[in-house]
């Protein structure tokens, strides 16, 4: 009988022990409005496709039961589905374990923090809570790491649901993929080819008359120098510039090498007239006009250059002579003039070679000419490169491209030199460009293609082959591109760098990748999530004629971070004529969010 009754004791005390115990989880769930939640951000943002919820948490006096353990567990709910964040343990006094301890007389705070993936559906979407709380004798020899655990605990008691940050800001999603820059590779037509060609006419000691029967001037070298430069008179080609410079050898009395330097100079100045005259007269009577009509008046520009000491000594350094480190010292030794003169006269006689090898060929004058090339004139390209490509040269055509800014004739152009010279990388790279500019990417993929099989690796290719990619959302490949891009050098790949760093979520470097460019979209995107909005509206302001629906949006939530509303009517107004699918982006934009209840928002986007 007294064992029945002690059974029948101590079953009423457990008992009471669990109606203390739902009791008291009960009251902290009727309570649980008191509890305080801080989010930061509030609404969340979105960066570098991760979101960051950080939460302070503050608890008031005797609200938590001495004896409670609660899963604190965040959810992100959206159309579709729902990402749990980490759990975060809070427990009262007289429990044991890890987690945050509150103090049921003083209250508390607890931080948490997690990060989770960005998934598109997060546009719209509600941070919320419903922590469950347990007493921990409850949950003896188990395992309790998560809300669902703790769900099974007996006697459990969900809080109830609070609601901790409504929506999430995505503007940095809003990346304009169809405006990276493309890279145009250059042409490398000259507006002026300078074609040198130096004459040679050599000299008998102590002479400074022609003559052409001189061993020297008799060597094919010569000869030839002298015979292209008739061919080149008979050309007609117009000449830049003319020097002629006459030398004397160095072994000699000064005064009289000098003399000698001056009449040969003379004298080679006398042939290069006559020698062009002549040709004029056989051109003019080939073109039938008179010689007057086509002579080119060029006044040459003539040095007489004394004494020839410096090829004197870099020529004896190149002989074979054995002695020849000794003679230029003994030579060089002598710091007077006439002493050295002597001196060379002197090894003459003892080194034959000298005398017949090193000293002659300094008794010359050359006459330098520069020819210009003859070239068409700019309205001759422009016009051949649309009606007969394939009379134009490679470097032409595609200069011609750099003469029209009609984007439809450049496009044709491009694509005129991928027939005409389809061993060129350029034509292709620059067609496949102006087709990235259309959104044509079908057609930039194939001629892309085409030139990085002809140019592997090459910085502009590489660029376009980015650019492409970026359009087509395929973001590693873009990176890659870019990347080996920007090793190459390329400038256009450095800023289109600057999209990748936006959607990384680092806008620093986004600004500076970009902030060599003006009034464009991407910069100011870049500006506004750096958190600097009057830059960005400056940008996109610059912008005039390529301003968009895009641009007008992003002008709107500019002006909605600045609390200017009447900026956001007029910038959204804009947006959204030239594009009304952005009614419905607008709608749910929770940077439009405080004037959701607003008559005239509402308007704009009805």
């Amino acid at each position: 009988m007294k064992k029945v009754q002690i059974l029948g004791v101590a079953a009423i005390l457990a008992m009471g022990m669990m109606f203390s115990s739902c009791e008291s989880l009960k009251n902290m769930a009727k309570n649980h409005a008191t509890v305080k939640y801080e989010v930061k951000p509030n609404p969340l943002e979105m960066h570098g496709d991760k979101v960051k919820v950080s939460v302070e948490g503050t608890i008031p006096q005797k609200y938590f039961w001495v004896n409670a353990v609660v899963v604190f567990q965040p959810v992100l709910k959206y159309e579709g589905g729902q990402t749990e964040l980490k759990p975060f343990i809070l427990r009262g006094l007289k429990t044991q374990g890890q987690g945050t301890m509150i103090n049921n007389k003083t209250g508390g705070k607890f931080s948490y923090s997690d990060e989770v993936a960005f998934v598109p559906q997060m546009e719209e979407c509600q941070l919320v809570v419903n922590p469950v709380g347990y007493a921990e004798k409850k949950a003896a020899g188990m395992e309790i790491a998560n809300r669902t655990q703790a769900e099974g605990v007996k006697g459990n008691v969900p809080l109830g649901e609070r609601s901790m940050a409504p929506g999430m800001v995505i503007t940095s999603t809003r990346i304009d993929k169809n405006h990276s820059k493309v890279a145009i590779a250059p042409d490398k037509y000259e507006k002026e080819t300078v074609i040198p060609h130096t004459a040679l006419i050599y000299y008998l000691v102590d002479t400074y008359n022609l003559n052409w029967n001189l061993p020297l001037n008799k060597k094919p070298e010569a000869k030839a120098s002298i015979k292209t430069l008739d061919s080149l008179f008979n050309t007609g080609m117009e000449m830049k510039a003319v020097n002629i410079r006459a030398w004397a050898s160095p072994e000699g009395e000064e005064s009289r090498n000098q003399n000698l330097s001056d009449n040969r100079a003379k004298t080679s100045e006398k042939y290069f007239s006559s020698a062009y005259d002549k040709a004029v007269k056989a051109l003019a009577k080939k073109m039938k006009v008179k010689p007057a009509s086509i002579k080119q008046d060029i006044k040459p520009n003539v040095e007489s250059m004394g004494e020839d000491w410096d090829k004197f000594i870099a020529d004896l350094r190149a002989s074979d002579i054995a002695d020849k480190n000794t003679i230029i010292n003994v030579i060089s030794s002598h710091k007077d003039r006439e002493a050295r003169e002597q001196e060379i006269r002197n090894m003459t006689v003892i080194y034959k070679e000298i005398e017949d090898n090193i000293l002659p060929p300094l008794r010359r004058a050359e006459i330098k000419v520069d020819f210009l090339e003859p070239k068409k004139t700019d309205e001759e390209i422009a016009e051949l490169s649309l009606t007969e490509p394939s009379a134009l040269k490679l470097e032409e055509l595609l200069y011609a491209a750099t003469l029209t800014e009609d984007k439809d004739n450049q496009l044709k152009i491009y694509l005129s030199a991928t027939e005409v010279y389809p061993e060129d990388f350029r034509g292709f790279n620059n067609a496949a460009a102006l087709y990235i500019e259309r959104q044509d990417y079908a057609s930039a993929q194939s001629l892309l293609d085409a030139a990085n099989g002809l140019q592997p690796g090459e910085g502009h290719v590489l660029n376009n082959m980015g650019a492409l990619a970026i359009a087509n959302s395929d973001f590693e490949n873009a990176r890659t591109h870019f990347e080996n891009s920007i090793a190459t050098g390329n400038p256009e790949a450095a800023f289109n760098m600057g999209m990748l760093n936006i959607k990384d979520g680092e806008y620093g470097k986004a600004v500076s990748a970009m902030g060599g460019e003006k009034c464009v979209y991407n910069l100011a995107l870049g500006q506004l999530m750096n958190g600097d909005v009057a830059a960005a509206k400056a940008t996109l302001n610059c912008m005039d004629s390529l301003m968009d629906a895009d641009a007008y949006y992003l002008l709107a939530v500019c002006a909605a971070r600045e609390g200017n509303k009447a900026e956001v009517i007029q910038h959204l107004n804009k947006a959204v004529a030239e594009k009304p699918a952005l009614k419905n982006q607008a709608r749910k934009d929770v940077e439009f969010m405080v004037l959701r209840e607003d008559a005239e928002f509402q308007n704009a986007i009805r």
